[in-house]
């Protein structure tokens, strides 16, 4: 197991993920049309959806109320107009959905004693991860959208972070962590059907190549808000470092996103940065930034699947995040042509979980909200 002590600028990621799973464990009650499989251990394939259907001229269909249920939160797109979703059993399951916006159909995927408490859909949109648990022991779960159970396996951890490998889906980097907030790393290879463990510096990785994850190096016993932003790579090539100084960074489509904020909060203003394989510059643009305890608010962001157009919540000014209460844009941004549109002028700053397209987002800290990007309308998932 890899021991750290972490520095202050790791309280975001830990209060980010005790966050996340609060409002993965709340809910309100909510019902559905349930369509279940023709065989209820899901050994048929299910009928694919016809690709390009607009949101334009329909109406985005509620899921529907359910007294033996209570709706906990979506999790993400499987297409242009259908959903993942989870929710908790009167009878002490949760279960996993499929929900489409247009039609109001769902579809049981499936069903779990302990918990769902997450659940990561694939980079091709044909997998999904889902984590389970009830105590210091979770399972990991893959299925396809048939609900055709992929791999299975348990595993000692406090908290879960999952990263697909988006160059190849059949791979998947996993983070477990104790109550302590020591961690351990795994490779999950779903084609090999093996989890072995691996030695990586830090937890929180992203790929940006089927091979190569970058990390950010954090000096030891170092207060420190910036850092450098190395590459590792699993077929032992030699590290390099990529970025002196950086906030944040994500994997965003085909594009690496690096976020800089100097040392000293007067400045006000980050730097957001897209690059191809971690080298290539593609664009660059600042952004105000707020302040918190811990250094600077960087807010929810998503894209459309190959990263071409961002969409990102922006302050409209600079200041202190306790004392803002000015709302957020929601900015439509083309990295290649380098323009941006706003969408919505008075949004907070929430989870956001955008469609394939870009056409749709979910909204909310429990995504039960859906943004139109055309009609700039917020219709309610759940009524």
């Amino acid at each position: 197991m890899k021991k750290h002590a972490y520095q202050t600028i790791h309280t975001r990621w830990i209060v980010f993920i005790i966050a996340s799973t609060a409002f993965l464990l709340s809910g309100c009650s909510q019902q559905q049309d349930v369509v279940l499989h023709k065989d209820a251990r899901h050994s048929l394939d299910r009928m694919k959806e016809t690709p390009g259907l607009s949101f334009m001229a329909s109406e985005v269909i509620p899921i529907q109320d359910n007294k033996n249920e209570e709706f906990n939160k979506a999790s993400g797109w499987l297409n242009n107009t259908e959903i993942l979703y989870i929710s908790n059993s009167i009878e002490n399951t949760s279960v996993l959905y499929s929900y489409n916006l247009l039609t109001g159909q769902a579809e049981l995927l499936f069903q779990s004693s302990l918990p769902i408490i997450t659940a990561e859909i694939s980079p091709k949109k044909d997998k999904i991860m889902i984590h389970s648990s009830a105590s210091a022991e979770g399972v990991l779960t893959v299925i396809n959208l048939s609900g055709k159970e992929l791999y299975s396996g348990k595993m000692e951890s406090y908290e879960l972070i999952i990263e697909w490998n988006p160059f190849n889906d059949d791979l998947l980097i996993v983070s477990a962590f104790t109550e302590e907030w020591d961690f351990s790393t795994f490779l999950l290879d779903l084609k090999q059907n093996s989890l072995k463990s691996i030695q990586l510096p830090e937890p929180f990785v992203k790929w940006i190549s089927e091979d190569m994850l970058v990390y950010q190096q954090w000096g030891k016993n170092e207060l420190a808000l910036n850092a450098p932003l190395k590459s590792f790579s699993l077929s032992g090539n030699p590290s390099r470092t990529l970025f002196e100084n950086v906030y944040q960074f994500d994997s965003i489509g085909n594009y690496l996103l690096t976020i800089e904020a100097g040392e000293e909060s007067t400045s006000g203003m980050g730097l957001y940065t897209f690059t191809k394989n971690g080298v290539q510059k593609a664009t660059s643009f600042p952004v105000p930034l707020l302040t918190d305890f811990s250094g600077w608010i960087v807010p929810f962001y998503d894209s459309t699947e190959d990263g071409e157009v961002f969409l990102y919540l922006r302050a409209k000014r600079q200041g202190e995040a306790d004392l803002y209460a000015d709302g957020f844009e929601l900015v439509r941004y083309h990295v290649e042509d380098n323009k941006e549109e706003i969408i919505f002028s008075e949004l907070a700053n929430e989870p956001l979980s955008c469609s394939p397209s870009g056409e749709m987002c979910l909204y909310g800290f429990q995504l039960e909200k859906v943004l139109n990007m055309a009609t700039r309308e917020i219709n309610q998932l759940i009524p």
